[in-house]
């Protein structure tokens, strides 16, 4: 499928899964591509993969899943997108170990409540963490619903104190880790 198709403006609708190669770099690298922690402004880690900042994280939109009234997309079935999403479930395990399943209703008031709270507030409803041995947290993010025409998965890179009990700090103002499949159409609008 071409880049156009997945992140034109058709894919608001439709829905959309990054390309096959952004994917599989995704897999390769256990969720963390090469640059994702050093980037710092909205753009591209390769033409396959965005990436958006959002306070101190860096998110990487990976699915949409799309309007279900708009018809099936063979590029964005909902299970070629849980599929994707357990492979980097997998591929986070081997590289970080147990992912931990961050709650999202505790009342914290920590860094990892603060991020929690922004998760909530962004329409998060599953959240696996890890910390990875380069000393950055990740997360795996679902978001939306997929019967409301909504629905996301993303990586976010974040500080570890944002998902890790050994790590957490005191709470953190102003997190922000709200996006949607628009700003990744418009992000691409803005390249071509």
């Amino acid at each position: 499928m071409s880049s156009n198709a997945v992140f034109g403006a058709g894919s608001l609708t439709a829905g959309a899964i990054i390309p096959a190669a952004g994917r599989d770099l995704m897999i390769r690298n256990a969720g963390l591509p090469p640059g994702a922690t050093d980037v710092a402004h909205d753009g591209w880690l390769t033409p396959e993969l965005p990436v958006l900042i959002r306070s101190d994280a860096r998110i990487l939109p990976l699915a949409w899943w799309g309007d279900p009234q708009s018809g099936y997309n063979p590029y964005a079935e909902p299970g070629q997108i849980s599929a994707f999403a357990s492979r980097l479930q997998g591929a986070g395990l081997h590289r970080a170990g147990p992912w931990t399943l961050l709650d999202l209703t505790a009342d914290r008031r920590d860094s990892i409540g603060s991020y929690a709270a922004a998760l909530q507030n962004s329409g998060a409803t599953r959240v696996d963490a890890w910390v990875y041995p380069e000393g950055v947290g990740l997360a795996l993010v679902w978001a939306g619903d997929e019967d409301a025409g909504d629905g996301s998965l993303a990586v976010h890179v974040v500080p570890p104190s944002w998902v890790s009990e050994r790590a957490a700090a005191g709470s953190v103002d102003d997190i922000d880790v709200s996006w949607s499949w628009a700003d990744v159409i418009a992000l691409h609008q803005s390249r071509s």
